[in-house]
C-alpha cells in the first residue's frame, strides 16, 4: 500500500526465508474512489526481484511471475489491466451477506445463495451456483483485432 507498507517487502522477505513460507504480494485493487490514493505500481519491485532472483517463472493460473529468491520464493498477483489474470481465473467466491461473486472486480452481478440454504432448497442453491458460473467472463478482456481480407480479384490460373 502506498504510504502504508511499501518499504516492508525486504522484512516480509526475511520472515517468509526464516519460516520457510511463500511471499505473496498482491496488487491493491482500487475499485472503490478511496482506496485510489493506496494503490502502488509493482513493476519497480518486480525489476528488483528479477535482479536478485535465481530463476524467474509464469504460474499458468493468472499469469503470475513467481521469483524463485536464494532466501524464498515471492509471487507477485497483479489483477488490475492483467488480462490473463480474468481470463484464467475458475473461482466463485462467497461474500459475507451470502452472495456469490463471479468477478472479484464486479458488485453487479452477484447471486443470491443464501437464501436458498436458509429455505433447505438444494435445487435452488444448486441453481445458484450453475447461475453465478455462467455470469463468469472476464473483466479485463484482451483488445479485440480484426483480421482484414483482401481479394485482389486475380484467382489461381485456370481457376
Amino acid at each position: 500500500l502506498k504510504g502504508v507498507n511499501e518499504e516492508e517487502v525486504e522484512p516480509m522477505i526475511r520472515f517468509c526465508s526464516e519460516k520457510g513460507l511463500v511471499l505473496q504480494l498482491i496488487e491493491l485493487l482500487p475499485i472503490r474512489p478511496d482506496l485510489q490514493p493506496f494503490w502502488l505500481d509493482l513493476s519497480p519491485v518486480e525489476k528488483k526481484l528479477e535482479r536478485r532472483a535465481l530463476k524467474v517463472e509464469r504460474r499458468e493460473m493468472h499469469f503470475r511471475r513467481k521469483f524463485l529468491l536464494p532466501e524464498c520464493e515471492v509471487e507477485v498477483v497483479r489483477s488490475m489491466h492483467n488480462t490473463e489474470f480474468c481470463l484464467h481465473c475458475t473461482r466463485l467466491r462467497l461474500t459475507p451477506d451470502g452472495y456469490l461473486k463471479p468477478c472479484l472486480m464486479r458488485n453487479d452481478n452477484l447471486v443470491d445463495l443464501l437464501t436458498p440454504i436458509r429455505k433447505g432448497d438444494l435445487e435452488a442453491a444448486r441453481g445458484a451456483f450453475l447461475r453465478a458460473t455462467q455470469l463468469k467472463e472476464p473483466f479485463f478482456k484482451a483488445p479485440q483485432t480484426s483480421v482484414g481480407f483482401q481479394c485482389s480479384g486475380a484467382g489461381p490460373a485456370g481457376g
